[in-house]
């Protein structure tokens, strides 16, 4: 049984011969004939003990960060960080980070090589995990960190962000202002100018990975008819 910690247990193994080959029985008693006389030989031993001690140690963990936001992001992008584990005991902590198993799990990435580990004594290990959102609007999931030499000690880590889709397109720039203009038949030059007529120039920039197409149209009051009626 074993003691409180910081302590030393204390037992022995008896192990006992219960069977044994007549031929090796004389063998033996040959050899002690030559070192004592038939009235000094000892007595067949047929039971050994093997002492065993152990001093004992409680495996105690600690994680830095319970609770993770990662706030507004936009949607299919990759968000790296990072979760301390540090080992409070004299004793080698090995550890094991699972998943909830929910849907949303599955924007969660767990480093393959901090799945699973061992961590040396009053050390510190970084577990690395990869969040990104496959769908818009809030997300709520965790991941545990279990001792495996302690089922009772676990530590559950909170995962929140609000996922968003961002912009695929970039207009430059975002208002036009041909300022006062003369009520007229005549169409100004082409050339871009800002605040006092003529024509301005728009520029669409694609900020999406893949290709896009664009219609551009026009509010009809702000299309001015031939002869200059609105």
């Amino acid at each position: 049984r074993l003691g409180a910690d910081g302590g030393a247990a204390q037992g022995a193994i008896s192990i006992e011969l219960v069977r044994y080959e007549a031929a090796l029985r004389a063998q033996h008693e040959r050899r002690l004939a030559r070192f004592f006389l038939p009235s000094e030989r000892p007595p067949p031993q047929t039971v050994r003990r093997l002492p065993v001690v152990a001093s004992l140690r409680v495996s105690a963990m600690e994680v830095g960060q319970r609770s993770i936001n990662f706030g507004r992001r936009p949607v299919r992008d990759l968000h790296e960080n990072t979760v301390l584990l540090r080992n409070r005991s004299a004793a080698p902590l090995l550890y094991k980070v699972s998943k909830s198993g929910l849907s949303a799990s599955f924007d969660l990435s767990i480093a393959k090589e901090d799945r699973l580990g061992c961590v040396r004594p009053y050390a510190v290990r970084p577990i690395r995990f990869v969040f990104r959102p496959s769908l818009p609007g809030p997300f709520l999931d965790s991941f545990t960190v279990r001792n495996l030499q302690d089922v009772s000690s676990a530590v559950q880590v909170t995962v929140k962000a609000h996922a968003h889709r961002s912009a695929s397109l970039h207009l430059s720039p975002h208002a036009l202002d041909f300022g006062p203009l003369a009520i007229s038949a005549a169409v100004p030059p082409p050339r871009v100018q800002h605040g006092a007529g003529g024509t301005q120039r728009l520029t669409i920039v694609n900020v999406a990975k893949g290709a896009r197409t664009c219609s551009v149209s026009v509010a009809p009051e702000l299309l001015l008819l031939e002869g200059g009626a609105a």
